[in-house]
């Protein structure tokens, strides 16, 4: 750092030992001052939750320890291409009575680097500052400071996350002062304490974005998915709940197009049945009698599977023109694959199968324009539209079924009385309902919904309320079951204890424009709850409704077997909408369902319930277990990335290696952060989507050099930029962020290698 401050320096013709002593005294104070105000400003810089506020407060104390007469913090101002910023402007600004501000003044208000771009590079970008009296300074910062009456000035930068972010500017105004290397010193502490506040300030604010983004599309989709399963209860139309699909799909997603293919057994062939183009229902009479409709021979080499029937999971075409694939299956046919896509505006694409009974039977392609983003929650949305596409063809295939059966049956019986006929109809459909429900009592199925909802609050009391029918007219509403500190009761204890309980979310039951009930959630006055813990509340109360409702329907036993059979399966519908929320209870109760006369079906069931666990906590612990490291972890990265691989391979069949070369040294700790990300986003994807049969994970320790090598033997893709997701995006910022080198090779069907190498790294 460069500073040309010398306090101690006497004048040999005219100053005397005290004095020289006395001007050591004054430095030690100061120095003393300014240490015991650094102190108190870090503290504040840590425990304040608003920066601003943080920053100010702390500039006032460090300005009254260091006795100058005005603190600036300036922010660079440049893109993010540029090393030096283009100008600097004043975010932060503490002055003393008296002294110009500098935030106002025209010439020091903002201030360029033009001129001074190397000057800049040399002390801030790269070095540790610059101070020293006021022609000491090179212009146009000379003039500048001379503006705002400056006699003597000392600047630091300040770093974020590791970069240059700005300068923290310290000055003297009524005489000129000269600090010594341990006030600089200190003041790059501040320095840092106020980097490290703005980096916490803005974390803090994205994760903020980002749960609101979360709880945004979860309530959309929760949307979605009751005007779904809505529609299901009353729509006995098969196409005509294509067709809402299809538009809620385009709406939700924003996708031009959306198409419907059916993969019927046995063979290759897909046929197209439906489609959706801006917002627009187009059946097969009005679909061109072209290739799409008569349809298309997909050869198993091409998909990677044995046949259409055996695929269980989506994928994503980035380019579809430009994909092999697609033109190896389009190109034999004359189809003009580009032509096609420009007319539609298309050209990325996401293929969700249609999964009945552990085999694929058709699938819902989704069209988007090139670069169009899909996060996870809207693929599970995705998902869940899905399988009730899926239940919805079931729920018609067995109804015809049945009303094939009920016929052949009324004609055998047509000799027998009627009283007869309505006995045994009436008999056949409470059979069927028994059969159909996992848990033929209602009340215990609400008493779990209440424990659950209680267990997910962390509430003291939850109530159901029943409102009153025809059948009730002297009561408006009363409650049903109520679950007091986990225990099931009739009605909530008479007297309370004293926990200052309050209702704090009711939840409405309804069917349609009738509300049949609600949820009443107690908790103490002073709770907070996340708005995901409140659209599960609404998910949860959904399939409540959905349970009643059902149930209402079983008990009306006068309706016609046809009839009974749709409302049997629009329960398995309300099983599909927990699972896209809770998942594995529903698929449980599926398995229940069916173990006595499809043993097969059950044990899919039982498999599927196993995966989406299997997947759901390997994912968890991975995050869980990343999030709990400390800082001081991340500088032994073939010991953390030991731990990573132990974790993740306790929960998948993949075997997970690691191979050492040279001694292992200490790293920086953000280095070891970032070298561990790209091993784990590159583990998850080989996992995700190689099918690999074993996966490396090498580091090579060198003096001069650290390299990172992760293989699979999966089935490789395309390598070319763009064809790259944004999980091979993200490891190459990281790396770059690094300077480092990241090299990809990958090829279909001979694995994948991925090599991060860092030249000189910080070896503590």
């Amino acid at each position: 750092m460069a500073f040309t401050s010398n306090p101690l320096s006497p004048d040999p013709a005219d100053r005397q030992d005290a004095a020289i002593a006395d001007g050591r005294d004054r430095m030690l104070q100061r120095r003393d001052q300014l240490l015991e105000a650094a102190a108190a400003a870090a503290n504040l810089l840590l425990t304040l939750e608003n920066l601003d506020e943080a920053i100010d407060t702390a500039l006032n104390l460090i300005a009254a320890g260091a006795g100058c007469d005005r603190i600036n913090v300036l922010e660079n101002a440049a893109d993010a291409s540029s090393t030096v910023p283009d100008y600097y402007t004043v975010l932060y600004e503490w002055t003393s009575p008296g002294t110009i501000r500098q935030a106002t003044h025209s010439e020091t208000a903002r201030i360029s680097s033009a001129g001074i771009e190397a000057f800049m590079e040399e002390y801030y970008l790269h070095g540790d500052g610059f101070g020293g009296l006021l022609e000491d300074w090179i212009e146009p910062l000379r003039s500048a400071y001379a503006a705002v009456q400056v006699k003597s000035s000392y600047s630091v930068p300040i770093r974020v996350n590791g970069r240059w972010w700005g300068v923290l500017c310290f000055n003297y105004c009524r005489e000129a002062i000269c600090i010594s290397p341990a006030e600089v010193a200190i003041l790059r502490t501040i320095a840092d304490f106020i980097g490290s506040a703005i980096q916490r300030d803005r974390i803090t604010r994205e994760q903020q974005e980002s749960a609101q983004r979360q709880a945004l599309e979860l309530e959309k989709a929760n949307h979605v998915l009751k005007q779904t399963v809505d529609l299901l209860v009353t729509e006995s139309d098969l196409n005509r709940f294509l067709d809402h699909v299809l538009k809620a799909l385009s709406e939700q997603f924003d996708a031009p197009l959306i198409q419907y293919w059916e993969h019927p057994e046995p063979g290759n062939i897909s046929y197209l049945r439906l489609a959706c183009s801006n917002g627009k229902i187009l059946t097969v009479a009005d679909l061109p009698d072209d290739c799409f409709v008569r349809g298309i021979q997909i050869p198993p080499e091409l998909i990677g599977y044995e046949n259409l029937h055996t695929r269980k999971r989506h994928f994503v075409v980035e380019d579809v023109p430009a994909d092999p694939i697609q033109q190896s299956i389009f190109s034999p046919l004359n189809f003009d694959l580009e032509t096609w896509c420009t007319e539609n505006h298309i050209r990325k694409m996401i293929n969700i199968p249609l999964m009945r009974a552990g085999k694929t039977t058709g699938a819902l392609l989704l069209y988007f324009p090139s670069g169009h983003y899909l996060s996870e929650q809207q693929t599970e949305l995705m998902h869940a539209l899905a399988q009730l596409v899926t239940l919805a063809i079931q729920l018609t295939q067995l109804a015809e079924i049945k009303q094939a059966e009920a016929i052949a049956q009324a004609q055998e019986q047509v000799a027998q009385e009627r009283v007869a006929e309505l006995v045994k109809a009436n008999t056949a459909l409470k059979q069927s309902l028994d059969t159909l429900a996992a848990d033929p009592d209602l009340d215990r199925f609400i008493g779990h919904l209440l424990k659950l909802i209680a267990d997910q609050f962390d509430a003291p009391a939850v109530e159901y309320w029943v409102h009153a029918t025809q059948a009730e007219p002297e009561t408006n509403a009363y409650v049903h079951l109520a679950c007091w500190q986990g225990k099931i009761f009739r009605h909530l204890p008479e007297q309370h204890p004293d926990l200052d309980l309050i209702p704090f979310l009711s939840l409405l039951l309804s069917v349609s424009d009738t509300t049949i009930g609600a949820l009443v959630i107690y908790l103490p006055s002073h709770s907070t709850v996340s708005g995901q813990v409140i659209e599960l509340a609404h998910a949860l109360a959904q399939q409540l409704t959905l349970a009643i409702e059902l149930t209402r329907l079983a008990e009306e036993a006068q309706q016609a077997a046809l009839l009974q059979e749709r409302a049997r399966m629009a329960r398995e519908i309300h099983d599909t909408l927990a699972q896209a929320f809770g998942g594995i209870l529903m698929q449980l109760q599926a398995a229940t369902y069916f173990t006595p006369t499809q043993l097969t079906a059950a044990q899919n069931h039982v498999m599927t319930a196993q995966a989406l666990a299997r997947d759901g906590l390997a994912e968890a612990r991975r995050s869980v277990w990343t999030l709990y490291l400390e800082t001081a972890e991340y500088e032994d990265l073939s010991r953390t990335i030991a731990k990573f691989i132990a974790q993740t391979a306790s929960g998948q069949p993949v075997p997970i290696s690691l191979d050492i070369e040279g001694i292992p040294y200490r790293l920086h700790p953000d280095l070891g952060l970032n070298l561990l990300r790209i091993a784990q986003e590159s583990v998850t994807n080989a996992l995700r989507h190689a099918q690999a049969q074993t996966i490396s994970i090498g580091l090579s320790y060198q003096p001069h050099t650290l390299q990172l090598i992760i293989r699979d033997d999966g089935c490789g893709f395309d390598s070319q930029p763009s064809s790259w997701g944004f999980g091979l995006l993200g490891m190459q910022q990281r790396t770059a962020r690094l300077r480092a080198t990241w090299q990809l090779v990958s090829q279909l069907g001979q694995g994948t290698t991925i090599t991060v190498t860092l030249a000189n790294p910080a070896i503590l």
